[in-house]
């Protein structure tokens, strides 16, 4: 496969405001392997090969995540994630699907999000989610088989 055009990011130069979203994601408190989980589910609901590959490689090289990376897909039924993790997941099926415009997000789901994460964590859930969203459709729209965010 070949890419249609290097990566719209890179051609309009946004960049630098992407990774600075991305650092303040990164400095909010919440865990990156929690990040990392959330990242492989968008990608994955997207049909994102890059962005499932990458998510395997940096898994390799990290330990508290390698064994539970592969458990994602099926992360409703698994035992490998804790609460707080089932509830990020649900949250970013929810978010990454919005079949329901405002009840996309049930009232119930967000007061469990509420229960496992404070107000920057949320922020940083919510941002991280959509920011996800946007990389998958980009590497999907323009067949992106390289990351090209450097």
């Amino acid at each position: 496969m070949e890419s249609r055009m290097k990566n719209p990011a890179m051609i309009l130069n946004v960049n630098p405001p992407i990774q600075t979203i991305m650092g303040s994601i990164y400095q909010s408190g919440i865990s990156s392997e929690l990040l990392e989980y959330v990242g492989l589910r968008v990608g994955q609901m997207n049909n994102c090969e890059l962005c499932i590959g990458e998510s395997i490689v940096r898994a390799k090289n990290n330990t508290s995540t390698r064994d539970r990376i592969e458990h994602v897909l099926e992360w409703k039924h698994s035992k490998m994630f804790n609460e707080s993790e089932k509830t990020a997941l649900e949250l970013t099926e929810s978010v990454t699907e919005l079949k329901n415009k405002y009840q996309s997000v049930p009232d119930e789901l967000w007061l469990r999000v509420e229960k496992h994460f404070d107000e920057k964590e949320r922020a940083a859930l919510i941002m991280f989610i959509c920011t996800m969203n946007m990389f998958t459709r980009i590497n999907v729209a323009t067949k992106q088989i390289t990351a090209e965010w450097e």
